[in-house]
């Protein structure tokens, strides 16, 4: 009997044995097969949320979707009242009208008047010019008239002088009669060369007061050219200001037309309608947020694993990455690393860390990776939805 005592202990000590090898036997070939694999369960299905919000304010008439409803691109959600946006295009439309026909009366005649302004300046100053050339000929005139007159008098003098000496002598017979005779001709030449002198001299005065006077009107007509080619220039002003003008009221119909475009607002893009909170009889501002509409086709999802910056070593993009879904633990997904996030998560929090005040404390930051999600015709990627939790296990090889 204590011999089959000490054979059952032998048998139950092999059997331990058996049962401690086999455990480190699995423990073993447990680490090799998943030494290189990294595992976070602090990961999540991450993507697009796009925030549908009105340009314009208005009063809502329809809301054609409700929450969770699938949407495609360009389908229209929400209607506003268009009324108020239907009058300010006709009022727009109207004023960009009377701008042009306005444009239109300015500028039939202003080519033509900016032409026929120029000639007439350039034909009054050619005209000042002529005159100012033949002023100052006739007074070089006049002049030579005066010296000629001058020296016409002298002669006059000097003549009358000798004539009345010899009027005296020939009261004493001291000359002849032919003599005086002599005297007195040349006296009579001489006055009337300087009687013709003076005539002459003041025609050419009174040449020159009314070339001076031509003159003056010339100036005056220059100065009254002038005056109409600033008028011309002011239209000239006056259409380039309305040209302007036509521009604004252009500008002004094309906003009215898209504001009256944007009271039907359209989905951006196919998803499904979430976080709906507006219903008809509703007044809306511009720029308020109305719903939001995600996207869940499998090339809009994506996960967002957050790391401790120890695992990070290894870690590449485009290594392969096996992806556990919680919602349903029988699903296995594919995926691969597409890039590692700049910054830790608390370097873009709202109060990041300054580790630089105060006592510190170091401790293991996490750092986002996007690792996108393969297709393979699975249909459970159908089922993803934002937020949802994920265990991702990227596998480094190493």
């Amino acid at each position: 009997m204590f011999n089959e005592y000490i054979k059952n202990n032998n048998n139950k000590k092999w059997i331990i044995i058996f049962v401690l090898l086999f455990i480190i036997a699995v423990a073993v070939g447990y680490s090799l097969l998943t030494k290189g694999n990294i595992s976070t369960d602090d990961a999540y299905v991450d993507g697009h949320i796009y925030s549908v919000s009105s340009r314009v304010s208005g009063f809502i008439t329809d809301v054609h979707v409700t929450n969770n409803q699938e949407v495609k691109k360009g389908q229209v959600m929400v209607s506003l009242d268009p009324v108020p946006y239907e009058v300010a295009l006709a009022e727009a439309k109207a004023s960009l009208a009377e701008a042009e026909a306005t444009l239109t009366s300015l500028d039939l005649g202003v080519p033509l008047e900016l032409n026929q302004t120029a000639k007439r300046v350039s034909a009054a100053k050619a005209g000042q010019k002529s005159l100012q050339q033949s002023i100052e000929m006739a007074r070089k005139q006049e002049e030579a008239a005066e010296q000629e007159l001058k020296r016409a008098q002298a002669e006059n003098e000097e003549a009358l002088l000798e004539f009345s000496r010899l009027e005296e002598l020939r009261k004493s017979n001291a000359v002849s009669q032919s003599s005086l005779d002599k005297a007195k001709s040349l006296y009579d030449t001489t006055l009337a060369k300087v009687r013709s002198s003076e005539a002459t001299w003041n025609s050419l005065k009174e040449y020159s007061r009314s070339l001076e006077e031509g003159l003056a009107r010339e100036k005056a007509n220059v100065e009254l050219a002038a005056t109409g080619k600033d008028l011309a220039e002011i239209k000239v002003r006056q259409v380039n200001a309305q040209k302007a003008k036509v521009e604004m009221e252009k500008a002004r119909v094309k906003q009215a037309e898209l504001d009256l475009s944007y009271t039907n607002i359209p989905s951006p893009t196919d998803g499904f309608i979430t976080n709906k909170s507006v219903e008809p009889g509703s007044m809306v501002s511009k720029g308020q947020s109305l719903m939001a509409v995600i996207p869940l086709a499998p090339k809009e999802v994506w996960v967002t694993a957050n790391y401790k910056e120890t695992q990070l070593t290894d870690i590449r993009p485009g290594q392969p990455v096996k992806i556990k879904v919680d919602s349903y633990p029988g699903v296995r997904l594919k995926g691969r690393v597409d890039s590692i996030m700049a910054g830790t998560g608390a370097a873009f929090s709202l109060f990041p860390p300054e580790n630089a005040s105060g006592n510190f404390v170091k401790v293991v930051q996490r750092i986002p990776v996007k690792i996108e999600i393969d297709e393979d015709g699975n249909n459970s990627l159908t089922m993803l939805r934002i937020g949802m939790s994920v265990v991702p296990t990227i596998i480094t090889g190493n």
